[in-house]
């Protein structure tokens, strides 16, 4: 399929489009290794350990927003600095790229579509698990938080973004799983959002915040949104 045969009009849907992909939820399932660091952190703090499940519907907002929902407030500025000097040491633990992943990557980059990891990830560590995975290559720029000083879903950092790349807002689209990456889409002025419900939040959960689409993966959105075979 050409890149233009996707659903949308074709004013959007060409080959100089951009695809701004959030990471964790989204490309990668890291949830293992960032639970395994916060269960760390709130020990080494003497505070109750956490689950998987409450990392799930803790993160998407940055370190620096996560610690205040598990930590408290209090606890915030200790817990955030052992996070992050803890990180490096797991990140490569549990993970693992979600089914379709490669592919559609792969199939846009064949097509001349421009592609970026923009995440609330520590920038560098989103760097290196990109390069562990052998995905690096497939991506214009990797763009996370500590490198800049914005986060999603301030509009600063997608204009940022958006510059860096030199690409159009009007012909830029956002992959996400989160109401963080459809907030980062709308007050960005982009194109359109697509969420997919591999991460943190099922399409009933993100239907109020009105995505563009939901699939229930990577492999259904390269089908659905951009009319990959």
């Amino acid at each position: 399929y050409e890149i233009y045969q996707c659903d949308w009009s074709s004013d959007v849907c060409s080959s100089d489009l951009t695809v701004l992909f959030d990471l964790d939820g989204t490309l990668v399932d890291n949830f293992e290794a960032i639970h395994r660091c916060y269960d760390d952190v709130m020990s080494m703090m003497g505070l109750p350990g956490v689950t998987l499940e409450q990392i799930r519907r803790a993160v998407g907002g940055s370190v620096n927003v996560t610690v205040v929902k598990l930590a408290g407030e209090a606890n915030a500025p200790t817990a955030t600095r052992l996070f992050r000097e803890h990180f490096p040491s797991v990140m490569f633990h549990g993970l693992r790229v979600y089914p379709g992943c490669r592919e559609l990557l792969e199939a846009l980059r064949a097509r001349g579509v421009r592609t970026a990891v923009y995440t609330n990830k520590d920038d560098a560590n989103s760097k290196k698990i990109m390069a562990h995975l052998g995905l690096d290559h497939l991506f214009d720029g990797i763009y996370g938080t500590n490198a800049h000083p914005w986060r999603k879903p301030q509009p600063e950092f997608t204009h940022f973004v958006l510059g860096s790349m030199q690409a159009d807002a009007r012909r830029t689209v956002m992959v996400g799983d989160s109401p963080f990456d459809i907030a980062t889409a709308r007050q960005g002025g982009l194109a359109a959002i697509h969420c997919v419900t591999t991460g943190s939040h099922t399409a009933e959960e993100l239907a109020p915040h009105a995505p563009d689409t939901v699939h229930a993966g990577l492999a259904e959105l390269g089908r659905e949104v951009f009319g990959l075979g």
